[in-house]
């Protein structure tokens, strides 16, 4: 009995310092070092609609057991922009045994402008008449396309559609980048006798430089009934800002009105 208490002792020993020496061995041969991802400049110039595989160019992953590894690597994030046209991509990479590489490099839209809002009809109302701003701006960008369903906006004040006023109104949009641009208008309610004249304009809205010539009567599409037409404008186009052209059809009892959104850049 005593000598078969000394082997379980023994017995036991044994098995602990084994099982020590396996964890050891294991820990000893266990790959924690993750593949090294390095990019052959620290600037990448692309243009807007490049593909991953573009953005990939010159970046490379090695690891030292699996070897090259660069067939792993993708595009891991995109960050916002960090300046205008600049963003940080980080590329990833990934060894046999799982370990993940990560390099950071800056990227720089060659081609990228902020995105640019449109105009498909006028905000002027007649009293009584449904205000409906949102079927009247979309927005585009370079970088994403069509950007409309992004697109919001905020009021100073709650609009009166009975009663004549402006009513200033703000829209933003942003693109994927994190960049966002704003538009500064008015909603016009004019009284309901402008209800009377389908007053149309070539275009809602246009963007000017500072300096450019600039004739409001070319704007003037037509009306559907005739009139007289006066056209009011505050634009200077040698300041930046968001102005606005007024066309006013009169035509005995009725009107129309119609607006321009001018913005100097």
């Amino acid at each position: 009995m005593k000598k078969l208490k000394v082997f379980s002792v023994i017995l036991l020993i044994t098995s602990i310092g084994a099982f020590v020496a396996f964890q050891g061995y294991t820990r000893m041969i266990q790959d924690k070092k993750p593949p090294v991802v390095s990019c052959d400049s620290s600037e990448l110039k692309v243009p807007v609609k490049a593909k991953e595989k573009d953005l990939l160019k010159g970046v490379t992953a090695k690891d030292n057991r699996s070897g090259d590894v660069s067939d792993t690597l993708v595009v891991e994030n995109m960050s916002e922009f960090t300046d205008k046209g600049k963003r940080t991509v980080t590329y990833a990479a990934v060894d046999k045994s799982m370990n993940v590489g990560r390099a950071e490099r800056t990227l720089v839209y060659e081609d990228y402008k902020p995105p640019v809002f449109h105009m498909t009809g006028s905000l002027c109302y007649a009293a009584g008449e449904t205000v409906d701003v949102s079927s009247k701006i979309i927005a585009d960008s370079v970088l994403d396309g069509d950007l409309t369903s992004n697109i919001k906006y905020s009021l100073e004040k709650t609009v009166n559609t009975q009663a004549a006023g402006e009513y200033p109104i703000e829209f933003r949009v942003m693109d994927s980048g994190g960049n966002t641009v704003y538009l500064k208008t008015q909603i016009s309610i004019s009284d309901k006798s402008y209800a009377g004249i389908d007053v149309k304009l070539k275009d809602y809205l246009i963007y000017l430089s500072v300096g450019d010539a600039f004739d409001p009567n070319a704007y003037f599409d037509s009306a559907d009934k005739e009139g007289e037409l006066t056209v009011q404008s505050n634009v200077n186009t040698a300041k930046a800002g968001s102005y606005y052209v007024d066309y006013i059809v009169n035509a005995g009892a009725i009107s129309g009105k119609s607006r321009l959104v001018v913005v100097v850049q």
